[in-house]
């Protein structure tokens, strides 16, 4: 740290109660977001509430030091960066305070889609709808009068607000609502008025006085006709015959001219009745012309997506695919709302009468008349776009130009403009717009590095373009680093009193410094992100990558912050969603590696104990590469960050020995009637917890007496005397089946052999390795790995399939090992290695699997592993165990269960484990069910933890079921009198 953040964290100390962090993992985590750009900021504090932030602002008044505002970081121009101190909002300023008739009180950090949800109990909403509502917070949104596809019905964020409690620049803090217009009553010393009163009274009438002097520049600079417009700040409107709209003036104002603390927000009633239409067309122009007539109906949103879009919706989902046909060159999606269904279906109707006479009528593609018809046609962009970041190869699409907007029968004038300027340029771009608004969303593909001159030159022709036709460089995005240096030629003479309004807010111009005003002309470029080259590593690396690619997974993020999501039918990352501090995000982990890779932060970094500390928020789990929309693999960038540490330092006490137990299985097993009594023993427990770091609450699964390989049937274990003629089936057991149940193991060979399989158990086979791999102990799995590819191999060769029961091990042979081992036969092995579920589901797809179950008149409640969702995200043995009759079960949707294999047996991740996996400890405890399913031990543990209700292995089911292990009921509760007897 540098002499200013040692001085900010001890000055701070103890008067201010979040936190502040000035260490260089924090800086880089902040020093980029969902933009183009990046800039290290100097430190970044954590308000606990509204006191903090005038703390803060005071004291960085006194010290000139710049003040950055920040919520979900997933701005796509920039304004949430600086070299100041980032103040973020979103960790703890996230309360809804009050909940009234037809309004709302909350602070910053509230994210829209959790508001809703709290409102939706009360039959209101609040109506804006940015792309990004699951993580986008409400502080955001007013900073930048945040909008989305509903606004021509409901306008934007400003449109709903009634008041915003602020911090201005000298530490003030006040209301501001609809203000009377000021009396010029002059305080004196003795008048018994607070400094908020004087302060507020002195800025309102010096806001009056610079309104009426430019009245008619700002009516000239800023008309009525306008219907979006984001560029500046909005003074039309703002003086009234009555008062001064000051929350009108304060929304969309990017953080520059105070720190909004929290907010009275309007509320609506939720829409009775919407139907939703999807029209394609043959031309993009033919798409744009219908607009017009449409908005004459009023819908409640009309949005148009061209042809690029059309066509990632289609490889996405195959129901997209079967609605939009392959030439369909523009599609608009519509949408009607009514008290009634027949008034929002006849609205649709009237839509069809009316492009009905156009020359290109379009094509009606899809009719949604129900919620859940409405909500999946508004998922084809709400899923597309985000996966633009995806699209990789020598061009991509870049968020430089992608907020303009322009009257909306200006539209196609404007669209053909900007086809001359693509065509000038020699690019391609991609276009979605809320067209009924004018507002129009266009990414141009260009090559990496960016070239900063192509940048200006594209951008001022694009924004002249729309200019010239009425329209705006910004209409709902904000300007951030992005536009602000093409400010001053939108406005001209009004940008001057731009400048005069910050000075009264901010005269030292610490808020959010470059934002809306600037005197750099060339903003725009000169904070982009670094390239990386392909071949920069600067560390000598853990894992197996291959030549650049770490370089371009770090680069892959984008910075979109779909990983902040909240959303339960979400499994993104666990950490966050327990804790919602950015550094538990994938996207800050992926930020701290590119940090290291670009050489803003030491190599040695890479194996320091901050890093440590920020891959302890990662297990392994894999969701977050799943749901990422371009799939970015931070759970292995997080396992080199632990590899790296552990070879530097070696692993923790209780990481070592509970990674190692499962090599002692054989004499634990032996032991078993020993060390299984002394497990469960309060003493010993508590030895094992202080010494070793084994959390002396977390349940033990008791060791088998024998293990499955010491126990199986001869002809399992006896080495094939032909590979062929039938190839036999290859079990890899894994530790938990072999020390632990070995009933698991017996059940999957009974059930192979009832559908005819040979089976076999490689009898010197040994544990996958994975608890090894998940804390970064790479050398010992390593070795691991290389015994069981060398055993494994032959049996791939002859394509036996090789069948795990454990959904962790599959995973570890299919994707880490790869990962491990530079092996000709790795990948050999890989590609055979099927889990027992999938390997049964393809045997019914073929017809092949017996069904001869027996009725278990039951109820269960199943949880899918996470680990199984890696695999596929489909649940086969929970849709094969719905065919046993009379079994009912019930999907469990609680996300991760916060077990992660050792994760949760250790001390220190105890209670965090038991936090993650809450909801569903809860349903186990529940009457309604009789016994839990899931295919992953670790899960197993955790269902278990607080409930006496058992769970099996989805295999002992169906064994049971079979009538293969009648033994199996056993493990059900002692006074089950529904479970029929065989």
């Amino acid at each position: 740290m540098d002499v200013r953040q040692l001085r900010l964290i001890e000055d701070l100390a103890g008067i201010f109660r979040g936190e502040i962090v000035c260490h260089p993992l924090a800086q880089s985590i902040y020093a980029s977001d969902g933009s183009l750009h990046q800039e290290t900021p100097l430190g970044v504090a954590f308000p606990h509430d509204r006191d903090d932030v005038q703390t803060l602002v005071r004291y960085a008044a006194e010290q000139k030091l710049p003040l950055i505002p920040r919520g979900a970081g997933t701005s796509v121009a920039g304004e949430a960066l600086g070299a100041g101190i980032i103040v973020d909002f979103s960790r703890h300023m996230h309360a809804v305070e009050e909940v009234g008739q037809q309004t709302v009180r909350v602070q910053p950090g509230v994210v829209l889609s959790r508001l809703n949800h709290v409102l939706r109990e009360s039959g209101r909403y609040f109506p804006p709808d940015p792309a990004n509502s699951d993580t986008t917070t409400i502080g955001s949104m007013l900073a930048l009068d945040a909008a989305g596809s509903h606004s021509i019905r409901v306008g934007s964020t400003r449109d709903h607000v009634n008041s915003i409690e602020l911090v201005t620049a000298n530490g003030v803090r006040f209301e501001a609502g609809n203000e009377p217009l000021p009396t010029h009553e002059r305080f004196t010393e003795e008048s018994n008025v607070d400094e908020a009163t004087k302060w507020k009274s002195h800025l309102l009438e010096r806001i009056e006085g610079l309104l009426v002097r430019n009245a008619k520049l700002i009516l000239e600079k800023q008309p009525e006709r306008q219907v979006r417009n984001r560029a500046g700040y909005l003074l039309r409107g703002v003086l009234t015959d009555s008062g001064i709209l000051l929350p009108r003036l304060l929304v969309g104002s990017e953080g520059t001219l105070g720190l909004f603390t929290a907010a009275t927000l309007r509320t609506s009633a939720l829409p009775a009745w919407r139907s939703a239409l999807l029209i394609g067309f043959e031309t993009l122009d033919s798409a744009i012309q219908a607009v017009q007539p449409i908005s004459a109906l009023q819908p409640s949103a009309c949005d148009l997506i061209d042809r690029r879009l059309l066509s990632m919706a289609r490889d996405l989902d195959a129901r997209f695919a079967s609605l939009i046909p392959a030439n369909a060159e523009a599609a608009l999606i519509v949408e009607m709302t009514g008290f009634s269904h027949p008034e929002a279906a006849g609205g649709i109707h009237d839509v069809q009468l009316v492009i009905k006479d156009l020359p290109d009528p379009g094509r009606m593609l899809y009719e949604a008349t129900t919620f859940d018809e409405v909500e999946f046609l508004w998922s084809l962009p709400g899923a597309v776009i985000p996966l633009l970041n995806r699209a990789r190869g020598e061009t991509s699409p870049v968020p430089l130009v992608e907020d303009i907007a322009v009257p909306p029968e200006m539209l196609l004038e404007f669209i053909a403009r900007s086809r001359r300027i693509w065509q000038k340029h020699e690019l391609t771009a991609s276009l979605y717009a809320h067209a009924a608004v004018g507002q129009v969303h266009m990414r141009p593909f260009l090559r990496s590095p960016l070239d900063p001159l192509l940048l200006e030159d594209l951008a001022r022709d694009l924004y002249h373009a729309a200019i010239s036709v009425g329209g705006s460089i910004s209409g709902e995005h904000g300007l951030g680093y992005s536009r602000t240096a093409f400010l001053p030629s939108q406005y001209g003479e009004l940008y001057r009193v731009f400048q005069q309004l910050k000075s009264l807010f901010d005269p030292d111009r610490l808020l959010n410094p470059d934002k809306i005003l600037s005197d750099d002309p060339h903003l725009t470029v000169n904070h982009l992100r670094p390239e990386i080259k392909p071949t920069s590593t600067p560390i000598e690396l853990q894992l197996n990558w291959s030549a650049g690619e770490l370089g371009a997974t770090v680069t892959a993020c984008h910075g979109c912050g779909g990983c902040r999501t909240q959303e339960p039918n979400s499994r993104m990352c666990p950490f966050f969603r327990r804790e919602t501090s950015e550094a538990r995000t994938p996207r800050a982990k992926a930020n701290a590696l590119r940090a290291i890779v670009d050489g803003r932060l030491a190599a040695h970094e890479l194996a320091s104990s901050d890093m440590r500390r920020l891959s302890d928020f990662c297990f392994n789990c894999k969701q977050c590469e799943l749901e990422c929309p371009t799939e970015v693999n931070i759970p292995h960038l997080m396992l080199e960050a632990k590899a790296q540490y552990v070879a530097a330092n070696g692993p923790r006490m209780s990481e070592w020995f509970l990674s190692r137990v499962h090599g002692w299985s054989e004499s634990l097993c032996r032991m078993a009637w020993f060390i299984n009594p002394l497990i469960a023993n309060r003493t010993v427990r508590w030895l094992l917890e202080r010494g070793l770091g084994v959390a002396r609450q977390r349940k033990l699964p008791a060791f088998a007496h024998k293990t499955f390989l010491s126990s199986a049937p001869r002809e399992w274990l006896a080495p094939p005397v032909s590979l062929r003629d039938p190839i036999p089936v290859v079990y890899f057991v894994d530790h938990y089946a072999n020390a632990h149940d070995p009933e698991l193991a017996f059940a999957l060979g009974r059930i192979l052999e009832h559908q005819g399989f040979r089976i076999h158990v490689p009898a010197s086979q040994h544990r996958s390795g994975m608890a090894h791999i998940s804390i970064g102990d790479v050398e010992t799995a390593r070795q691991l790995a290389t015994d069981n590819i060398r055993l494994l191999a032959e049996f791939a060769r002859e394509g036996c399939p090789i069948i795990c029961t454990e959904p962790a091990a599959a995973l570890c042979l299919k994707v880490e090992y790869p990962r491990l081992l530079d092996h000709p036969d790795v990948q050999l092995v890989a590609d055979h290695v099927v889990e027992a579920g999938h390997f049964l589901a393809d045997l019914q797809a073929r017809g092949e699997m017996r069904t001869d179950f027996q009725s278990l008149p039951l109820t269960a409640a199943y949880h899918t592993p996470c680990h199984l969702r890696a695999l596929g995200k489909d649940t086969p043995l929970l849709q094969i165990c719905r065919l046993i009759p009379q079994l009912v079960i019930t999907d469990t949707d609680h996300g991760c269960s916060g077990m992660a294999g050792t994760f949760g047996l250790s001390r220190e991740n105890f209670e965090e484990s038991l936090a993650i996996g809450h909801n569903l400890i809860e349903q186990m405890r529940s009457d309604q069910i009789e016994f839990g399913m899931t295919e992953c031990s670790s899960c197993k543990f955790q269902m278990e933890q607080q409930s006496p209700t058992p769970t099996l292995h989805p295999l002992k089911v169906l064994a049971l079921a079979y009538g293969l292990m009648p033994e199996i009921r056993k493990r059900l509760r002692p006074n089950l009198k529904k479970l029929v007897t065989s």
